[in-house]
């Protein structure tokens, strides 16, 4: 199959988007903390830098006829998030715009015919490299975010958000630690698990927010009334 150009255009957008705010993180605000517990921003820039080498490595692999591996192992690219996040601002900022921009080279440059061959996804086996183009563009929106740069939920584009809140309310479904409820938008419902008998409403941007924890949820209203569901942490 081929990667439809759309999905591609989105990606492209959204690492714009993202390349647009690294200029402004200063010295001191790489160094200091992100929206993610533990990690500093010069964390998430390497994170993502890393992430975006590794989709490449899986595209440039398999354009040889060879099924790559995205990284060695969890530690290993727990060490190289570590070590990058040490490095100096000028330096970490550079390099994932540079990284960013290799990755959008594999991706125009990838054969047709290739988006089909296999690679060895982390934590998922083998998976075909075409997953390269949405999961990318899933860590530059939600880590954008995570910058904590001036760039919230509200800016995520819409046909991120309605895409995603069906990948998430499917995914925690799929997990009894979840809980049950169902997900209320403008014209349409998205059970998690057996949906039980609370509803939670709101726009879907909030809505992802929360569902992701990368909101309060604040905006949101439950039916009947009563507390939010405690959310685990997004596999």
């Amino acid at each position: 199959m081929s990667t439809p150009s759309d999905h591609v255009t989105a990606l492209r957008a959204s690492v714009a988007r993202f390349c647009d705010s690294v200029p402004g993180l200063t010295d001191p605000m790489v160094r200091a903390a992100s929206l993610l517990p533990g990690w500093s921003r010069g964390h998430v820039l390497s994170h993502v830098a890393r992430s975006a080498d590794s989709r490449r490595g899986l595209l440039e692999t398999a354009r040889h006829g060879r099924v790559g591996r995205q990284y060695p192992s969890d530690d290993e690219r727990d060490r190289e998030i570590e070590e990058g996040a040490c490095r100096a601002p000028a330096q970490i900022r550079q390099d994932v715009v540079e990284a960013l921009d290799r990755l959008l080279t594999a991706v125009a440059e990838h054969p047709a015919e290739l988006w089909d061959a296999p690679g060895e996804w982390l934590g998922m086996g083998l998976r075909p490299v075409h997953r390269v183009v949405p999961s990318m563009r899933r860590e530059v929106e939600y880590h954008h975010v995570d910058l904590a740069a001036g760039y919230g939920p509200g800016d995520w584009p819409a046909d991120f958000v309605s895409a995603q809140l069906e990948r998430v309310t499917k995914s925690f479904g799929e997990r009894p630690d979840a809980g049950a409820f169902t997900v209320r938008l403008p014209g349409r419902d998205l059970p998690v698990g057996s949906g039980g008998d609370l509803v939670v409403a709101g726009d879907p941007a909030p809505l992802l927010a929360w569902l992701t924890g990368r909101g309060d949820g604040s905006e949101l209203r439950t039916s009947p009334a009563r507390p939010l569901p405690a959310l685990p942490p997004l596999s």
